[in-house]
């Protein structure tokens, strides 16, 4: 009985700690119109209120004026409030992508360089975070990336947790 309790308790919770999450987003650049993205993260609970985050996105203009390019992420997301099943989370981290646009817009940009065939900086971001049931987590996001505006995103989606069960 006790064993069965533990583990009821272990479900319910907003992030297990120890839990690794699977997930799949759709990205909607702010600045550029016809700029969309799709992408894949994975997520790892560290404990009840860090998750350390990776993340791949493939950005696409639909207008045809520009050409794609590839984003990668990885940051740590620290709980700011947590009404369950309904979480607020913010964090930082190191992000760089394949842009050609960087070059022209670098000067603006807070903090960016370029090196390796890659544009290099920092984003910030906010997400809330919904579990819909036991494995399955939906989330909307506001990223702010170090690059310049020109590369600002919201960010829709959901992650799985194969082992929830």
């Amino acid at each position: 009985m006790v064993s069965g309790f533990l583990m009821l308790t272990n479900v319910m919770a907003q992030y297990d700690p120890g839990a690794v999450n699977y997930g799949l987003v759709g990205v909607k650049n702010l600045s550029i119109a016809g700029e969309l993205g799709i992408g894949a993260r994975i997520e790892y609970a560290h404990n009840c209120y860090t998750t350390y985050m990776a993340e791949y996105n493939r950005f696409l203009d639909v207008d045809g004026t520009e050409e794609g390019y590839n984003e990668i992420a990885v940051g740590v997301n620290l709980i700011l409030f947590n009404w369950y099943p309904t979480t607020i989370t913010a964090g930082f981290g190191y992000i760089a992508n394949t842009s050609a646009a960087f070059e022209a817009i670098e000067e603006d940009a807070f903090i960016g360089f370029t090196g390796g065939g890659l544009n290099h900086g920092a984003q910030i971001k906010l997400r809330a975070l919904h579990q819909v049931s036991i494995p399955i987590h939906i989330f909307a996001e506001l990223n702010l990336k170090s690059l310049g505006t020109r590369y600002h995103t919201v960010a829709v989606g959901f992650s799985y947790d194969f082992n929830a069960w």
